[in-house]
């Protein structure tokens, strides 16, 4: 298990916006990071970067035949950039609740099967405004008990500039922009790859630099 975990900004914008777009609704995703290489020591690295975020659903988080289709997907498509899936996140429905439930738990031990370093973001609705001075999400890990344990804030980081991009997105609402996998279901033009995103993303941060 990592020591560290940071949240890039297209990680941490996509799981916000996400949550803002259905405030009234539950919300879940998967978060990306690099693969890491086999054949070395066996040391676990001790910061897993979050470098990307994919929406998945706002209708039914239970699904469990969709979630395998967009798992599948998902995989198939970011293998070639390097990418695995290296968690899960969920927003629940009642703003004071960021409590996993069954479906989170059993999601996230189904990643953690094939990453050490899988973590579990609940993001913590009461703390998501339009000037974020922190990041509204309860990070966890597997313990060597196989227990999910939040992790200190200390050991939880964000990317130089995140917050103030974030909030410049859903100040400008950006958030009616985003794509789940449930919109892709009902519109195969909706690409839950968010390139849209990406892009205005990279203007944002560009503009800081």
């Amino acid at each position: 298990m990592a020591t560290d975990i940071t949240l890039s900004c297209p990680a941490l914008a996509k799981i916000l916006l996400h949550a803002a777009r259905y405030p009234q609704s539950p919300v879940s995703g998967v978060v990306l990071a690099p693969a890491r290489g086999g054949g070395g020591d066996g040391t676990t690295p001790s910061t897993v970067t979050l470098v990307d975020a994919v929406p998945l659903f706002h209708l039914n988080l239970s699904l469990a035949p969709m979630l395998e289709v967009a798992l599948t997907q998902i995989e198939q498509w970011y293998k070639a950039e390097g990418l695995v899936i290296a968690g899960y996140y969920q927003g629940n429905e009642n703003i004071k609740d960021n409590v996993p439930d069954f479906v989170a738990l059993k999601v996230a031990e189904k990643i953690a099967e094939n990453n050490n370093d899988a973590c579990l973001i609940m993001i913590d609705n009461s703390r998501l405004c339009l000037e974020l001075l922190s990041a509204p999400v309860v990070v966890s890990q597997l313990t060597s008990e196989g227990k999910w344990k939040s992790k200190d804030k200390s050991s939880v980081h964000v990317e130089d500039g995140t917050l103030d991009v974030v909030s410049q997105l859903l100040q400008r609402r950006v958030q009616h922009d985003v794509c789940d996998f449930d919109n892709h279901l009902d519109d195969l033009t909706c690409d839950w790859s968010n390139p849209q995103i990406n892009k205005l993303l990279t203007t944002l941060s560009a503009a800081q630099d």
